[in-house]
């Protein structure tokens, strides 16, 4: 790897224009940006999530990105570790490993997907405090007064 460590850099927006060196975090957007640590200039993105990429922050300063950057549809198709700042080479994978790798990821997405929407009907089938009630059956009269009255 040409590039052996990254200094992160917390930034509201991405920049237009990435620093080779440098690993931004935009937390408003969960995102993180950074030159190809193989030194082939494309810009890399990684979306943060349960189903994507976690970053950690340690009390030292250093951050890591897990799992492992696999640039599989850039032709350096490189793949490394960053933890604690470093990059750590992972070595090539071959087709049918990028195949698998990305299976894992549409399963890991799809699992995420089905918690989160199972979350979503655990919070439906709660029932709603007294105030949400009397304000839904107060919109429902005033709707009915609006309805019968001439204007």
């Amino acid at each position: 790897m040409k590039v052996q460590v990254l200094a992160p850099v917390y930034v509201e927006q991405l920049p237009d224009q990435l620093v080779e060196g440098r690993f931004y975090i935009c937390e408003e957007f969960a995102l993180t940006a950074h030159k190809c640590c193989c030194g082939c200039g494309e810009d890399v993105y990684n979306k943060l999530s349960p189903a994507k990429w976690q970053l950690t922050k340690n009390p030292d300063g250093t951050v890591s990105l897990y799992p492992s950057v696999g640039n599989w549809k850039y032709a350096c198709q490189s793949h490394y570790v960053i933890r604690n700042n470093r990059v750590i080479e992972a070595g090539p994978m071959g087709a049918k490993a990028i195949e698998a790798v990305k299976q894992q990821d549409l399963r890991a997405r799809d699992a995420f997907i089905a918690q989160m929407n199972a979350h979503a009907d655990e919070l439906a089938q709660q029932p709603v405090g007294w105030w949400a009630t009397l304000r839904a059956l107060g919109l429902q009269l005033l709707h009915r007064v609006r309805s019968l009255w001439p204007w």
